[in-house]
């Protein structure tokens, strides 16, 4: 090997380590954790400080990223076709190949192999290697990393003007910074797993997600379970009601619970009572105006609408103008952040309880979401919303404890009714072949019958 090819060889090999070396500088600055910069800034640290100013302008670091990476994979190219290879060829020549046969070779075995190199070794392996916390690694390449992003910045923020502007005469938004959702629940899944964000952030970003497709008819207390007064009910009578169910407002109806006329304010009632005014005034005279929408209204704009107007509680109406339900503020940030208690809500079922590793005991009103999720099933949404209406649905006829239904691998057993209403289920996972032999069986009884 002469000394033009070990020039080449050394050439080659510094470009690799650069390459490395610019892995390294910008996986451990985008990677760091910025509070534990906060900190250091905090005691004192400027390098900390440049440090965390650069973390925080990751569009600036990735496009001088980028074109860093591209520059030198450029020049690693050119030095190993026009230097390298023809040697690599002229030794497979001198071996008793044909020309043709040595330029194919190098082309399709030997150029590949060497890309597939440079990636690993440049790439690859730098970025496995990093450590779990990076700042230390990335405020000691603060400097040079300066440098490189400060010195460049006139030139990549000229070709992204260029970019953006040719980018809108194509019909295009233009360059921005577009995050889909599944690429922030992946940033939350790395930092769960880094200990960065506890679980039950991460449940709340989940839930945030979710609240979104959420509808009002999934989240409202159901018709059947509202605590409301008749119009004729005395001021007396509403006190005792507000007194026992513990609810700041109540709604009122008129005949039928589908005829709501208003609602009663429990601070209403007191201050009728403070001012010594139950005698001559009736339930009808403290009606606040209720606030109806439609069950299909989502979630996200009923919050957003009940703080314009200021009031905490919405009636759900159905397709026909009747009561469906009624949803609480309380009731849509439950969604997102979980059960709120305080000292007089009275303990409520817990929505499911682990029998067994396949067997659960559920209540209907568990939403049919849940479920799926708990058992990773799929059971369809489309037409119920809960455990108990889906239930209902695939019987086809009214309830009655002990009937069964099996869908997806999951046998529903009715335990318990409120009436007519289903109460409890038991729902146990089942092997395909226990599934064929309760059909048979049912089949079998029908027969009977």
């Amino acid at each position: 090997m002469d000394a033009s090819n070990l020039t080449s060889w050394f050439l080659l090999l510094m470009l690799v380590l650069l390459q490395a070396l610019l892995t390294v500088l910008y996986y451990s600055i985008s990677n760091t954790h910025k509070a534990d910069l906060k900190d250091y800034a905090e005691e004192g640290s400027r390098r900390a400080q440049r440090t965390l100013q650069l973390a925080e302008n990751a569009t600036a670091l990735l496009t001088t990223q980028q074109y860093v990476s591209l520059l030198l994979t450029t020049l690693s190219t050119a030095v190993l076709v026009r230097f390298i290879l023809p040697g690599i060829e002229t030794d497979l020549r001198q071996s008793g190949l044909t020309s043709e046969v040595a330029r194919l070779v190098t082309m399709l075995v030997v150029l590949p192999l060497f890309t597939l190199i440079l990636l690993v070794v440049g790439t690859q392996i730098p970025s496995a290697a990093m450590p779990a916390h990076t700042e230390r690694v990335a405020m000691f390449l603060t400097p040079p990393a300066r440098v490189i992003v400060h010195g460049l910045a006139p030139v990549l923020q000229l070709t992204q003007r260029f970019s953006q502007q040719v980018g809108r005469i194509l019909g295009g938004a233009g360059i921005g910074t577009v995050i889909t959702e599944e690429e922030i629940k992946t940033l939350v899944d790395a930092g769960s797993e880094g200990g960065l964000i506890e679980d039950e952030e991460k449940e709340m970003i989940y839930s945030v997600f979710k609240f979104g497709d959420t509808l009002a008819r999934e989240v409202m207390v159901p018709r059947i379970d509202i605590e409301a007064l008749e119009l004729s009910a005395s001021l007396e009578e509403a006190l005792d009601k507000v007194v026992r169910v513990g609810h700041s407002r109540i709604p009122v109806y008129e005949n039928s619970i589908d005829n709501i006329r208003g609602l009663i304010y429990a601070k209403d009632l007191l201050m009728v009572w403070r001012n010594q005014e139950h005698a001559s005034k009736k339930l009808e005279d403290l009606l606040r105006p209720p606030f109806f929408i439609p069950e299909s209204k989502r979630a996200v704009d009923l919050l957003t609408e009940l703080q314009k107007r200021e009031v905490h509680l919405a009636i759900v109406i159905d397709e026909y103008g009747g009561t469906a339900g009624l949803v609480t503020i309380e009731d849509l940030l439950e969604e997102i952040v979980g059960e709120i208690r305080d000292e007089y809500d009275m303990l409520e079922e817990a929505p499911y309880e682990q029998i067994s590793e396949n067997e659960y005991i559920c209540l209907a009103s568990l939403d049919l979401d849940d479920l799926n999720e708990l058992l990773d099933i799929e059971l369809p949404t489309d037409e119920n919303d809960t455990l108990g209406g889906f239930i209902f649905t695939e019987l086809g006829a009214v309830p009655k404890e002990g009937d069964k239904v099996v869908a997806e691998g999951v046998e529903m057993e009715v335990l318990t009714l409120d009436g007519r209403r289903i109460h409890r289920v038991r729902v146990r996972k089942v092997s395909p072949r226990t599934v064929a032999d309760d059909v048979t069986l049912t089949e079998a009884e029908e027969t009977d019958e």
